[in-house]
């Protein structure tokens, strides 16, 4: 799954700088063994971002609702990819197979907003906190921590992952922006 030493896999890549950057869309997975930056945006979505620095690997992810209810192995990986617990099964499974253990991950979870689809709306599916829900419980199973986050409120964030160094540099979305759009439409 990670693609040739040296080569970020993913289906297209946008470079926006002198260095690589990708934009990683909802139901994606962006694996490297290369510094890369990686940035997306995530409302109730969560964004993974698993590192293993001293092998130079890192995963990011960009999963929309908290289980698949099926075994990951039952599903092809596009699908997969949507649901949190099996994007975090095929992470952690990808980065065993490259000599990555529990003590080498470096992880970082954000997202798990709620609301925002306008005034009145918050709460209907809670898919932000089950989304942080079930990344959470998940990486209890595996023994893993998180080493930082910035989880729910009522605002998107749009992020910037440097697989190199690990920093995550995240702007929260104003949320009279969301609310404005719904009243406009």
């Amino acid at each position: 799954m990670f693609g040739q030493i040296g080569v970020p896999t993913r289906s297209s890549l946008i470079d926006t700088r002198q260095e690589e950057c990708i934009f990683l869309q909802p139901g994606e997975l962006v694996t490297s063994a290369t510094p890369v930056r990686v940035k997306t945006v995530v409302g109730s979505c969560l964004a993974i971002m698993i590192r293993a620095p001293r092998l130079g690997l890192a995963a990011v992810a960009h999963c929309l609702l908290p289980k698949a209810g099926v075994p990951v192995e039952t599903l092809p990986r596009e699908q997969a990819l949507r649901y949190v617990d099996a994007t975090l099964e095929l992470i952690l499974e990808m980065l065993a197979r490259r000599g990555a253990r529990g003590a080498d991950l470096e992880i970082k979870l954000f997202g798990g907003a709620e609301g925002l689809g306008g005034p009145g709306t918050a709460s209907i599916y809670n898919v932000g906190s089950r989304n942080v829900a079930a990344a959470s419980g998940l990486l209890a199973e595996h023994g893993l921590t998180v080493a930082a986050s910035c989880l729910g409120g009522s605002t998107g964030r749009v992020l910037e992952f440097d697989t190199e160094t690990g920093d995550v540099f995240v702007q929260k979305l104003p949320a009279r922006l969301a609310h404005n759009r719904w009243e406009s439409s």
